[in-house]
């Protein structure tokens, strides 16, 4: 029942790519001071500029759009930014971008929380703002950002200036940028004219102007019939985070993902940067920076006043989680429960160069020693709805490895994964015929960033995949391609080797 993790047939999905939709990617040498999840603003960089930066520079940037009032009939070019984002892939310093859009006169920056956040594969580590200082010329660079606010369900974030090219503070008091007002997009109507400035991965070296109407509304659990804004404009990648206005210039909207809405919508032009399907290639089948692509749906304004009025209020909350608590169905049928203590239940024991898997001192362990490889185990049973529960223990981490949960098993090309990693993510995978499909994309949750030992709880009742851990619901999310199938658990690596997990107390229900 082994299995190497081959995603090589992988065709890219519209929900893998939405990850990091819209950032237009060029490759740069540049150095960092360090990695991760949070943003990292205090050690500036300068070597991407082929110029030197000179000590007078950011005041004769912000001279050339400062103290220059937005009049209500003229389009807010020079409220509109480019964010350069800044992080480390495959070990290699990389730059790609987004849009954003000045809201107030000190400088806050309202943008995409995918394009300030980054994700697990293209951690955002600094973020330049590059300032508009004309409709016809390059967008010239002023300072770095920092993060005060950001949503990542709603994909939403709020930035502040932090400190300049040479590391010096910037006096958001002293600043007086060119702004935009905010409109209100629940007077948005079917027809309505709807502006998009930014800077797209296409043709996007200089502020381009999209014109469209609204096309429709789309709905979404906890955010309204109004979560997103649909748009008959063609949005090009990069546009992401940028500026939606309406017939009075207002921004009534944020250029958010590919696809919202819709079933389906084509991705062109997307650079994969990462080995994030584990085959050991760098190729088209992998999740990637789109530098083309469209964006057909907008966020409404609305829905960020909260975290606009908090950083107004210099409130600073990112990466805030909040988790439902997962009680077992009143009435779930207990079928199979095993703690491991008895060799002879029947599990399988084997050991190879790459695996192996085996009980001892009352759990099953498996040991996974080579890169990019899963190791599952299935129970040798079939059933529709199921409610997996076991716990789980790192023995050995390979600082990148994973484990988790199996239903409907089918067969090694077909089935649902339950995952949580050693480096702070879970997901929620489907293999349908050979091909990876994400559910839910690794997502960074501090529930699992410390895990050791932890409670995983996995349940595939009718269409509705749910994954909890510790009593925690993580992600809840619905699919109907495989309606039935075997159980089980796993471990796997991802880049590194040598992970090994422990197992006990499995509990298997039917609700």
């Amino acid at each position: 029942m082994d299995k190497l993790r081959d995603k090589a047939k992988i065709l890219l999905s519209i929900i893998f790519l939405s990850v990091l939709l819209g950032l237009a990617c060029v490759d740069v040498d540049f150095s960092l001071s360090e990695s991760g999840i949070e943003i990292a603003t205090s050690e500036p960089l300068t070597s991407s500029f082929s110029q030197p930066v000179t000590a007078d520079y950011l005041p004769t940037v912000l001279a050339k759009i400062e103290g220059t009032p937005i009049a209500a009939d003229e389009l807010p070019v020079n409220a509109v930014v480019q964010i350069i984002v800044r992080g480390t892939v495959e070990g290699e310093e990389q730059e790609w971008s987004g849009s954003g859009t000045i809201i107030s006169p000190d400088g806050l920056i309202l943008t995409n929380a995918h394009v300030a956040m980054g994700d697990r594969f293209y951690p955002a580590e600094q973020l330049l703002i590059m300032l508009t200082v004309a409709e016809d010329a390059l967008p010239e660079a002023a300072f770095y950002a920092e993060v005060m606010q950001a949503d990542e369900n709603l994909d939403i974030a709020v930035l502040r200036p932090s400190v300049d090219l040479q590391g010096n503070a910037v006096d958001r008091s002293a600043l007086n940028l060119p702004f935009v007002s905010l409109g209100n997009s629940d007077e948005l109507h079917l027809g309505d004219d709807i502006l998009i400035l930014g800077y797209p991965g296409i043709g996007g070296e200089t502020i381009t102007l999209t014109r469209g109407e609204v096309s429709g509304f789309t709905s979404e659990t906890g955010y309204g019939n109004r979560a997103f804004i649909k748009t008959s404009a063609t949005i090009a990648g990069g546009n992401s985070g940028g500026l939606a206005l309406d017939k009075n210039n207002h921004l009534v909207g944020i250029p958010t993902e590919v696809g919202a809405g819709e079933e389906y919508s084509e991705v062109v032009d997307c650079r994969p940067l990462a080995d994030t399907n584990r085959d050991g290639v760098i190729d088209d089948y992998d999740t990637c920076v789109p530098t083309g692509g469209f964006i057909n749906a907008l966020r409404p304004v609305n829905l960020a006043l909260p975290l606009i009025n908090a950083a107004l209020n210099n409130e600073v909350a990112y990466n805030a989680e909040s988790y439902q608590e997962v009680e077992i169905a009143e009435g779930s049928q207990i079928i199979f429960q095993d703690d491991f203590s008895d060799t002879a239940t029947g599990w399988p024991e084997a050991d190879s160069r790459n695996e192996a898997y085996y009980y001892q001192n009352g759990r099953y362990w498996i040991e996974v020693n080579q890169e990019n490889y899963i190791q599952p185990i299935t129970g040798g049973e079939s059933y529709t709805d199921i409610v997996i529960e076991i716990n789980a223990r790192v023995e050995q981490s390979s600082t990148d490895g994973e484990y988790g949960l199996l239903c409907r098993y089918q067969d090694d090309d077909n089935l649902y994964m339950f995952e949580v990693t050693q480096d702070g993510y879970y997901a929620i995978y489907k293999l349908l015929n050979g091909d990876w499909v994400p559910l839910i994309d690794y997502t960074y949750s501090s529930l699992v960033d410390t895990l050791d030992s932890a409670n995983l709880q996995a349940s595939c009742v009718g269409n509705t995949l749910r994954l909890a851990v510790n009593g925690k619901l993580l992600g809840e999310v619905q699919d109907s391609s495989i309606s039935s199938g075997d159980y089980g658990f796993f471990a796997g690596t991802f880049y590194n080797s040598g992970n090994i997990i422990s197992f006990d107390d499995l509990v298997v229900r039917q609700p």
